[in-house]
């Protein structure tokens, strides 16, 4: 049999070749088997920086007040573990890019009717933003979306109409998140608060639920 001479942790020894290819292999096992991102619970994802330094702004016009009908976290209902904002707005209202960024994606097929059992069907847009993460415009106006993909938009820009397309739950409202990068994936998402909202928030600093938040001039 054939040895080869090997230096590990400052000793050496010697082992067959297919004795150090089987510890490689375990080392390797070893050493990958945490690389996968692990789903952090959604509390410990809800971190706002002082919304004086936020990089967005409400994702409607300045001097409109909408009701935060769904905040972050709800115990129940959609956002369970989503870091998600769900602003109650007629059908038809204008709706704002929160940041600058690139439109990655539109669908603009979904009925307003509210009516639609799958969560995920609803008309929506993405922005990616210069730092890579993503925001998420939902259940928007079918016919209402004004941008298309490959588009550049300025925070404050008008992007489209809110709707009532997909579940929800017979109540419009502009679903409103931001994830880590494209593609989105639930459970990547980032907390964000706004630098124009006057409203209560909560202790760790995001927007309080069930309170009426005005877009300020900024």
């Amino acid at each position: 049999m054939t040895y080869k001479r090997y230096i590990i942790a400052n000793k050496t020894i010697n082992l067959p070749l297919s004795s150090m290819m089987a510890i490689f292999i375990l080392v390797v096992l070893v050493g990958c088997r945490d690389t996968k991102p692990k789903l952090i619970p959604c509390m410990e994802r809800a971190l706002f920086r002082d919304p004086a330094e936020s990089t967005y702004v409400l994702p409607f016009p300045v001097g409109k007040s909408y009701r935060l009908i769904q905040g972050y976290c709800y115990p129940y209902g959609g956002h369970r573990n989503q870091l998600a904002y769900d602003f109650g707005m007629p059908i038809g209202d204008d709706v704002v890019a929160a940041r600058a960024g690139v439109v990655r994606k539109v669908r603009d097929d979904v009925a307003d009717d509210g009516s639609e059992s799958d969560a995920g069907r609803h008309n929506h847009i993405l922005i990616q933003h210069e730092d890579g993460t993503v925001a998420f415009y939902g259940h928007l106006k079918q016919g209402g979306i004004t941008v298309k993909i490959g588009d550049r938009v300025a925070a404050g820009q008008r992007i489209a109409a809110s709707g009532n397309s997909g579940n929800t739950k017979g109540e419009p409202h502009l679903h409103f998140g931001v994830y880590q990068a494209w593609p989105a994936v639930e459970g990547f998402d980032v907390g964000v608060n706004f630098r124009n909202a006057r409203g209560p928030l909560t202790d760790s600093g995001g927007l309080q639920a069930g309170n009426v938040f005005e877009a300020l001039p900024y």
